[in-house]
């Protein structure tokens, strides 16, 4: 018996378009009521490009929080 509802495959994760993927986060956060800035929304394109990380988001958001607080 199948999964009503399977995850998607690497492949097609992969083979989404800027668009879908954003599409998908500001879903999410839509969902919790916790809708997307525009700062949000360039940094999952910057990540869906490649030009970035997850990563790398998360260290500049906690650097400029750093920052403001010191």
């Amino acid at each position: 018996m199948t999964s009503p509802n399977p995850r998607p495959t690497e492949e097609q994760i992969a083979a989404r378009t800027e668009e879908q993927i954003l599409a998908a986060v500001a879903a999410g956060h839509d969902m919790d009521d916790m809708p997307l800035t525009d700062a949000d929304r360039a940094a999952v394109r910057r990540i869906a490009r490649g030009e970035t990380t997850g990563n790398d988001e998360v260290a500049t958001l906690l650097a400029a929080i750093r920052a403001r607080t010191t």
